[in-house]
């Protein structure tokens, strides 16, 4: 069996495509810039919309939600991160207010670089800056992807079906792959879709019906994906 630190390696490889993550924390070690490393349970809060944002957090293990609210307290999740995402970056480089909150769906470990500790690294590494761009151009795709399956297609059913697929693409790194580990709530899911929990409920008990789901306590099979990608299209 393969040792945590291990499977944490194997993890981050997966989710940082050209090795971008080892890169960075490559040149941290090298400047000597000091990052802390914490655990966190389900459900922590790992920076909220608002606050100041006082330094970025990468995601060594586990899951996460990045979400916004109203003044209403209407919650929309944006996206969900995993191993290898670097969250914060964008409101620590413009020294402004964090724009949304983190909170884990799973008990997670992440390292926190304070924001003067990253400048610092920055100024003193062009390969670093460099990598810093990618990091946050890569961190806009996931919030331009998050907000097409907000908006389209228009039916909830429609959209559901899309973020099934998502979530078994970056659950398991394969287009085709079947299973998505059920790590948040039905509530967590019209939050993603923007839909209600009582409307999450119908509709994946009605895709359990049609044998297109088979849904456990801790997971979701998907049975039919012609029939999930014909729902997307329709």
């Amino acid at each position: 069996m393969p040792s945590a630190q291990h499977v944490e390696i194997d993890e981050l490889s997966e989710r940082s495509t050209g090795g971008e993550l080892q890169s960075l924390m490559g040149e941290l070690q090298a400047l000597k810039i000091r990052n802390l490393d914490s655990l966190h349970r389900r459900g922590s809060v790992l920076f909220a919309e608002g606050e100041t944002a006082r330094g970025v957090y990468i995601l060594r293990t586990g899951r996460a939600t990045v979400s916004i609210s109203s003044s209403e307290g209407r919650v929309v999740i944006l996206r969900m991160v995993q191993a290898g995402d670097v969250l914060g970056l964008n409101a620590v480089l413009r020294n402004s207010f964090y724009e949304a909150t983190v909170k884990t769906l799973k008990p997670s470990r992440a390292s926190f670089i304070p924001r003067a500790e990253l400048m610092k690294l920055i100024e003193n590494s062009d390969s670093a800056a460099l990598l810093v761009i990618d990091l946050l151009g890569r961190e806009l795709t996931q919030l331009t992807d998050g907000a097409k399956l907000l908006l389209l297609p228009q039916t909830a059913r429609a959209r559901l079906a899309r973020l099934l697929l998502q979530l078994s693409k970056e659950q398991q790194g394969n287009s085709r792959s079947r299973v998505i580990d059920k790590v948040f709530t039905h509530e967590e899911v019209g939050q993603m879709i923007g839909s209600s929990r009582e409307t999450v409920t119908r509709s994946l008990a009605s895709l359990a019906r049609r044998q297109i789901v088979h849904i456990t306590s801790d997971s979701i099979l998907i049975r039919d994906r012609s029939a999930l990608e014909e729902m997307v299209r329709s």
